[in-house]
């Protein structure tokens, strides 16, 4: 496919920078012209008043290893929760994989809920505090003692609020022998995004649709407070680029994942971390192994094509209901072990032939 429109798109932002897109220039005014024909209340001054925050991400000890999730409106704390909750059970390769899956599938129940709390925490200062209990390790065995190893809770544990997302992302993952890993994961939302393309063919996103907006929940699920619409608020967002390295020292196992599927996504990154940091198991194996996950709305256990006869019925005796899908997400990965580096893409994938540029 041959784009000469973004070609000089990249030319332009090559030679002017940010300033292209935010300083009123020919392509800012592209896509407000293009966004306020079809309806939309976009300004030039909502450019020109942008910028990017520069965060430290969230950071958790897992099995001696230090993840590190991107901050709220991000839900990476939700993903350090489920972490932290899976640390305390005795998933060794002597648990059976069914049981394993059982502790999975209910801590994952609570991480969801937990993200469905999130939002921007510039607007609502009670999400920093929300995020702290998170990243705690006594809350975490809390949460974990209310986790039955028989049966599954009949309803979530806590309140659960509307959980959408970004169905559809792109990941780059960059890891060198050095100490520098990139984890880069970005997303127009729907597929295509707003379906609005400006003259020099910029695709418009559709993130404002990541907000919780009263009368527009899945399921009837209620909206979440903590995610309404504000002006200059940014949306919650499963969008979660993590970076895994040794807690202490240099020595060990080095990460870099990605996950597209929203919610999917960060029951599949929790997954492919516990295969992975837990169970030892190498990267290749680590996402091609089936991947469950809890729909909090319609109150299903969802599992992959991967999932066999034997591990559903297993689930189903502990009181889960289960639906079978064919895909629930793909993760990616990279992967450093001493001075040994591997790209993986998600067996899912279509195009996962085409893995790994060294």
């Amino acid at each position: 496919m041959h784009r000469p429109d973004l070609a000089t798109v990249l030319d332009t932002l090559g030679t002017y920078g940010p300033a292209a897109f935010y300083a009123a220039g020919n392509l800012t005014l592209e896509m407000v012209a293009e966004a306020q024909h079809a309806g939309g209340v976009m300004t030039e001054e909502d450019f020109s008043n942008y910028s990017a925050l520069v965060e430290k991400p969230v950071c958790g000890v897992y099995r001696g290893h230090l993840v590190l999730s991107p901050p709220p409106p991000h839900t990476g704390p939700a993903l350090i929760s489920a972490l932290n909750i899976l640390e305390g059970f005795n998933l060794t390769s002597l648990v059976s994989r069914e049981q394993a899956l059982h502790w999975v599938a209910e801590t994952l129940k609570i991480a969801l809920a937990l993200a469905s709390r999130l939002g921007d925490p510039i607007y609502d200062s009670t999400i920093t505090e929300s995020m702290d209990d998170m990243l705690s390790k006594v809350e975490a065995a809390y949460l974990r003692g209310h986790i039955s190893d028989s049966q599954a809770a009949p309803a979530p544990l806590l309140p659960v609020y509307e959980l959408d997302g970004a169905p559809t992302a792109a990941q780059v993952l960059i890891m060198g022998p050095d100490d520098f890993i990139v984890a880069m994961v970005s997303s127009l939302n729907r597929p295509f995004g707003s379906g609005l393309v400006t003259p020099s063919g910029i695709l418009l996103n559709s993130q404002m649709l990541d907000f919780s907006w009263p009368n527009r929940t899945a399921n009837h699920s209620a909206p979440s407070l903590e995610n309404s619409v504000q002006p200059g608020k940014r949306p919650l967002s499963f969008l979660l680029p993590t970076v895994v390295r040794p807690a202490e020292g240099l020595c060990g196992t080095y990460l870099a994942l990605g996950a597209n599927g929203a919610a999917r996504g960060l029951s599949g990154l929790t997954q492919v971390l516990l295969n992975v940091l837990t169970l030892n198991r190498n990267l290749s194996d680590s996402l091609a192994r089936g991947r469950l996950h809890p729909d909090l709305q319609s109150n299903l256990l969802q599992v992959d094509r991967e999932f066999t006869e034997e591990e559903i019925e297993f689930l189903e005796a502990r009181g889960h209901h289960v639906e079978k899908v064919d895909v629930l997400s793909w993760v990616h990965g990279s992967r450093r072990t001493n001075s040994f580096i591997i790209g993986v893409k998600d067996p899912r994938s279509p195009d996962a032939a085409g893995a790994t540029i060294l």
